[in-house]
């Protein structure tokens, strides 16, 4: 939007506790507040913090505010974002969301425009919602889930610094899945060839999707999803995983593809190119 003539990010998302953690829970769900500031080429500026705590003691319920509000604290911090406020009541369940403005120093990166010929660069690993869900359920390993709550606290703005000034579209990879951020990208104006083979997977996802474990929105995510045929197995089931804190997907010209994941992964980020768009509509595999 634009205010006062500066242009100005404004976004807001929220999750719901899926660990004991307030501490890391608060910073996972601002790194996934701030994907959308980054997706568009933007940097965080300030956040709003609104926060349902649990019916807990007076003491108990304040030394969780205080660990929510540090982690918050930290990772919007190293954004080089600031917490300007924000509200908090009691609810059933802990439940921490942000509300950020960003602003830009170079071009807005629209998340729609990608065009034939362009390459695909995923920059994290899919497969966050298939491990929570078994979390939930007793299902997963105890490293699985660890390395999970690593990936998803691991920030976007390196990756969205070396691929903003080149990406013709880019979007965070979020509730909607792979399949589904794809498909808005393309904006029914292209196609999509994925290299399934080529797509990171996050350690134990792909063998809970072939044993049947889903999130409880997958199927929303597979109903909308322009996907040409049935979803049999694990890497296919893991393209509509909802995901969170995901990383950025970008479509940016084929003649720097290769460069920008080589700077991509000199700088530490687990990037890699899954696919290309083509002609016609849909995403293919």
């Amino acid at each position: 939007l634009e205010c006062g003539g500066q242009r100005q990010a404004l976004t807001t998302d929220h999750l719901r506790a899926f660990m004991n953690d307030p501490y890391r829970m608060a910073r996972i769900t601002a790194i996934h507040a701030m994907g959308d500031i980054w997706a568009m080429g933007g940097r965080p500026q300030a956040a709003l913090a609104s926060i349902i705590l649990p019916r807990l003691g007076a003491r108990l319920q304040g030394e969780t505010l205080r660990e929510i509000m540090a982690g918050a604290g930290d990772a919007i911090g190293a954004a080089g974002a600031v917490i300007a406020g924000g509200h908090t009541s009691q609810g059933a369940e802990l439940t921490i969301g942000f509300t950020l403005t960003g602003l830009w120093d170079g071009p807005v990166v629209p998340a729609t425009g990608a065009r034939a010929g362009d390459v695909l660069i995923l920059t994290k690993p899919l497969g966050s919602g298939t491990i929570l869900a078994a979390e939930m359920r007793m299902l997963a390993q105890g490293g699985d889930v660890q390395a999970a709550y690593r990936m998803m606290e691991h920030p976007l703005d390196r990756a969205a610094a070396i691929l903003a000034p080149h990406a013709r579209a880019m979007t965070d990879v979020t509730g909607f899945g792979l399949a589904g951020h794809l498909g808005t990208m393309l904006g029914g104006a292209c196609s999509a060839q994925l290299d399934l083979a080529a797509i990171p997977l996050l350690a134990g996802a792909q063998a809970l999707a072939e044993s049947g474990v889903r999130s409880s929105i997958w199927a929303a995510n597979r109903a909308a999803a322009p996907l040409d045929r049935p979803l049999r197995r694990g890497r296919e089931i893991l393209l509509c995983d909802p995901q969170t804190a995901g990383g950025l997907l970008a479509a940016v010209p084929a003649e720097k593809a290769a460069g920008l994941l080589q700077a991509l992964q000199d700088a530490g980020e687990p990037a890699a190119i899954i696919g290309e768009v083509g002609t016609g509509a849909g995403i293919r595999f």
